[in-house]
Order: C-alpha cells, then sequence, then structure tokens
C-alpha cells in the first residue's frame, strides 16, 4: 500500500473517532418518556395450565414470574373399565323367539316386514 493510501485510511479514523465524541456529547442520555407504566405480558391461559408473565416489580426490577401448571390427579383404571356380561341362557330348553324387521324404501315408496322365527333345543 502507498503512502497516499496509509494516510487516507488514518485521516478517515481520526475523522470518524472525533465525529463519534463530539455525538455523545451532544445527545444526552435522558429519558425523556411521558407517563410510563409497567409492561406486562406472559401465557397466562388459566387454572389448569401453567403460566409464564414477565413484568416488573414494585422496585423498577424485571421480573419473571413462572407458575407450574398443577399435577393432574391419578386417574383408577376401574374406573374407564366397562364391563359387559351377556350370558347365552337358553331356558326353558324347548322355546322359540321371534324378530320383526320393518324396511322402508323411499325410492319405490314401499314397506317391507320380514319376521324371522328361531327355535331352540
Amino acid at each position: 500500500m502507498n503512502l497516499f493510501g496509509r494516510l487516507f485510511i488514518i485521516a478517515a479514523v481520526v475523522l470518524l473517532t472525533l465525529s463519534l465524541a463530539l455525538a455523545g456529547a451532544k445527545f444526552e442520555n435522558k429519558d425523556t418518556a411521558k407517563n410510563r407504566q409497567d409492561t406486562a405480558f406472559g401465557t397466562a391461559q388459566g387454572d389448569k395450565t401453567g403460566n409464564a408473565t414477565i413484568g416488573a416489580n414494585a422496585a423498577g426490577d424485571s421480573t419473571i414470574n413462572v407458575k407450574a401448571a398443577p399435577a393432574p390427579e391419578p386417574v383408577d383404571w376401574y374406573d374407564k373399565v366397562i364391563i359387559t356380561v351377556n350370558p347365552n341362557v337358553n331356558w326353558p330348553a324347548n322355546s322359540s323367539s321371534t324378530s320383526t324387521t320393518t324396511s322402508y324404501n323411499n325410492a319405490t315408496d314401499t314397506q317391507t316386514t320380514t319376521t324371522t322365527t328361531q327355535e331352540s333345543q
């Protein structure tokens, strides 16, 4: 790199450094917000779910509050079991049973009745 390039880089660094130093004195770091309020947001949903909230406490410090979801109640598997008993009882020994089925055909506007008799021994 030649001498002119080095002088140009040095001049640019000095100029940028001085401009940033002067700008820092021009703009004061003060809070200009009016009617400042605490910010609180989170995922509060309900009593059955956990939630997390980000906000500020009375001292003005940022806080993160986390509430775990309540533990689910244990479920007794006996409450979920359905026991069905379908006995095959043929009493008296010689008997018969009759069932009737009725169907309706909308296309032909007819009703069909079927009767079935079953004899057991």
